[in-house]
Parts: C-alpha cells; sequence; structure tokens
C-alpha cells in the first residue's frame, strides 16, 4: 500500500538462505539456541528465552513475577495496548501512569502517587511495568528508587529499545525482567517473535517450563501446570540471527535518519523533537515529532498517506482507550497531548527525507 512504509525490513532471502545453509544436518533448534546466546551477548543478559512474540514475553514475565487474578500491576498510560493485555490475561487489574515530558515515558512522580494510592487501598501493586517509548529509555534511576523502596520489581517492556542504552547499560536489563520484541517494523526484525531476558536463572527454568506447554522432564508426556505454545521457530531464530550481525548499522541509519529530520525541518519554529537526555542512547526506532497546531497532523496523515508515504500518529493513551478507560488512572494531561500533537514520521531503510519533507513542507 504504501511506497515508503513507516518501519519495515523487506526479506533478506540470500541471507537467511545462508544461515540456514550453516545449519544443515543440525539440530533445527539450535537456530534458537543460538539466537538467544547472541541476544545474551549483544545485550549483556545472563539469560535469554526466545518466545513467538514480545507479547508473549511480557505474558510470561508477569507469571514469573507471580501477577495473579486480583493483583494490581502498575503500567504506563502511554504504550502500546501489548504492554498492557497480557495484565488481564493473568485476571489482574492494570493501573495507569501519565508520561513526563523528557522521555515520555513513565512519570516517576506519578509513579510514587499511584503506588501510594494503592497501598492505602490495601493493594499493593505486584509488579510496575516500564515502556521505553519508541526506544527512548524511561527515567530508570528514579524509577528503580521508588520500585526499590517499596520492594516492588520492574518489569521493562524495551520492545521498541533494542540497543538503547541508559547509562551504559542497554535497555531491558534494568529490571528483574526485560523482553524486547522482533516484529517487522523493529530496528532488528525476525519477522516475528520476541525474548524475555533476566539475571535470575530460576525466572528463566520457570519461563521455559510454562513456554513449552509445562511439559515435565520425563520420558513420557506429563503436565501438572498449564502451559503454553510460545517458543519462537528455527526460522524466525534464523532471520533474528541474521539481522544481529548487522544491529550497530541500522541503528546508526536510524539515528542518522532522526537527525536529517532534525535539519531539513529546522526552519519550522511549530516542531518539537523526543531529545537525548545525557546519559540517554536511543535507538530512534522511530523518528517522531510535536507539532504546537494539533490540526496539522491531519494534513500530514491524509497528504502523506495519498503519496504513499506512510506516517502514524503517536499512542493513543491507554486511560483514552474504550476498553481500558475503565481501569483506575494517575494522569496529569502529557499523554493526551502527545497523542494530540505528535507524529510518527516514515523511518525504515527505504526512507528517503527528502521525499517525505517535499510533501510535508507543502503544508
Amino acid at each position: 500500500m504504501f511506497k515508503i512504509p513507516l518501519s519495515s525490513t523487506p526479506f533478506n532471502a540470500a541471507g537467511i538462505a545462508d544461515i540456514l545453509n550453516d545449519y544443515e544436518g543440525q539440530p533445527v533448534m539450535k537456530l534458537v539456541d543460538d539466537f538467544e546466546a547472541a541476544i545474551c551477548q549483544y545485550t549483556g543478559a545472563r539469560y535469554a528465552l526466545a518466545l513467538n512474540s514480545g507479547t508473549a514475553a511480557i505474558h510470561l514475565g508477569l507469571k514469573v513475577l507471580g501477577v495473579g487474578p486480583g493483583d494490581v500491576v502498575i503500567a504506563p498510560s502511554f504504550t502500546y495496548v501489548a504492554t498492557v493485555g497480557p495484565v488481564l490475561y493473568q485476571g489482574a487489574q492494570p493501573v495507569f501512569v501519565d508520561s513526563e515530558q523528557t522521555t515520555w515515558n513513565i512519570s516517576p512522580d506519578l509513579l510514587e502517587k499511584a503506588i501510594k494510592s494503592q497501598i492505602e487501598g490495601k493493594r499493593k501493586p505486584k509488579c510496575v511495568i516500564v515502556v521505553h517509548n519508541y526506544g527512548m529509555p524511561a527515567q530508570m534511576r528514579a524509577i528503580k528508587s521508588i520500585c526499590d523502596r517499596y520492594e516492588i520489581p520492574i518489569l521493562e517492556d524495551a520492545a521498541e529499545a533494542l540497543g538503547s542504552q541508559y547509562f551504559g547499560a542497554y535497555a531491558g536489563t534494568l529490571g528483574q525482567i526485560g523482553i524486547f520484541s522482533f516484529n517487522n517494523n523493529k530496528v532488528v526484525t525476525a519477522y516475528g517473535g520476541g525474548v524475555l531476558v533476566t539475571g535470575d536463572k530460576a525466572v528463566y527454568d520457570k519461563a521455559l517450563f510454562w513456554a513449552t506447554q509445562s511439559r515435565e522432564d520425563k520420558p513420557y508426556y506429563e503436565h501438572t501446570d498449564l502451559g503454553y505454545n510460545y517458543r519462537m521457530s528455527p526460522l524466525n531464530a534464523a532471520a533474528g540471527i541474521l539481522e544481529l550481525r548487522s544491529v550497530k548499522a541500522k541503528i546508526e541509519q536510524r539515528r542518522n535518519l532522526f537527525s536529517q529530520y532534525k535539519g531539513v525541518f529546522g526552519s519550522w519554529e511549530s516542531v518539537a523533537w523526543l531529545e537525548e537526555p545525557d546519559g540517554f542512547k536511543t535507538n530512534r526506532w522511530l523518528s517522531t515529532a510535536l507539532f504546537s497546531n494539533p490540526l496539522i497532523i491531519n494534513d500530514i496523515m491524509e497528504k502523506t498517506k495519498r503519496q504513499g508515504i506512510e506516517c502514524r500518529r503517536l499512542w493513543k493513551p491507554m486511560h483514552l482507550q474504550p476498553y481500558y478507560k475503565k481501569y483506575p488512572s494517575f494522569v496529569d494531561g502529557t499523554g493526551e497531548t502527545l497523542f494530540q500533537q505528535g507524529i510518527c514520521l516514515p523511518s525504515g531503510g527505504a526512507v528517503i527525507v527528502g521525499d517525505v519533507f517535499g510533501i510535508l513542507d507543502q503544508l
């Protein structure tokens, strides 16, 4: 539909074929094992579990942390729905917290208010989910300090942030559990799939058990718990192995693209950008911009679509979503403003900034 999609990676058929040829005659799951090893080597995580989606990784992460029916999980309101759907899978209740304006991620101040409110109601949160929106790391020092004070574990949703760094540490390795997504629209893709990472072997072992139908280690099929068919396929792992070999170049390409956008839009006083604070390094999964006049967003969406260029609005906050607005929220309007004024610009390898700018400059 789009000659310039928002973010996608075409198949490298020859490259994937070379990977498969390298593994000819070996057990097919060795591809998955080696993909997990490559994730550990790149991120510094001790354990990595390759799964069929980032959503599955969040689900298992919550389950490992003991989230169950009636529990409370605090999550950012400004995020994609896959962050919070697994909370409901477990029969728990999400409590939404708005963003802060610097990184667009969960606000530490509102987070603490939400925690105190839930504790006062005798419903201490079982977990806090932190998302690194658009690849920008959250304010992890402040967030971790709060969660440590109240002894609440962090599940780090780094689906969009593979390769992003917070004071030298990779996003996804900063909480008790982290997850990544390898969807086709991500910086590194396996054309589907996700990974759970952790430094705790007991967490890894339990997640692996559930991900493989909770099959006991016996010479026959025996199941003492509910399990899931969540493991990554070897073909996805082959694509992931290939993609990881060029992860640094892919990130630099997206960072350079963001710089180009800032350069060509430099004369527009009405545009603001998601800037990196000191100590933060984002993979710039998507180049995002805020326009002071919200009405211009509709013009951008209409005219770029007509020209075959895909742009998208920023996330519509969960507390405004018809299905999720019934749940408690602690908001100050930041997420709603981001949704009203923000747009994601094409950020994949096929993007020519001049083509996009030429259309936007006509507005």
